[in-house]
């Protein structure tokens, strides 16, 4: 697979709420950063920072535009998720680096605090 068919798996992973894909895409050394909250490293750091996120009913990643550049693949997304009854959305892009063994070894989101407050924050009050 290509660097972009394996973003665009690990994106239907996530829609489809298969974490055990998801996990299984990621390398065990994985980064990960959600860039206005820090960064953890290793699949349990990122398993420990998404326990702390309010229970998921659904979720939809929705891929705008997608490009590569060797094995770093950028997305402009709108990530939207149903917590607590409520669909909610944030604008985001999204930088992915895939080692040669096709597993993501480097994942960054950016996107605007304040509209993630704006849509999340009765969920963490």
């Amino acid at each position: 697979m290509t660097p972009i068919e394996i973003v665009e798996k690990f994106i239907q992973a996530w829609n489809d709420l298969d974490m055990e894909t998801a996990f299984a895409m990621m390398a065990n050394d994985i980064v990960w950063e959600d860039v206005p909250h820090g960064a953890v490293e290793g699949i349990p750091g990122v398993q420990k920072k998404m326990a702390a996120f309010p229970p998921m009913e659904g979720c939809e990643f929705i891929n705008h535009h997608i490009a590569a550049n060797g094995n770093v693949v950028l997305t402009e997304r709108t990530d939207k998720f149903l917590a607590n009854g409520k669909w909610r959305s944030i604008r985001v892009s999204g930088t992915f680096e895939v080692r040669d063994d096709g597993k993501i070894a480097k994942w960054r989101d950016y996107f605007d605090s304040k509209e993630f407050d704006r849509e999340f924050g009765d969920l963490t009050e």
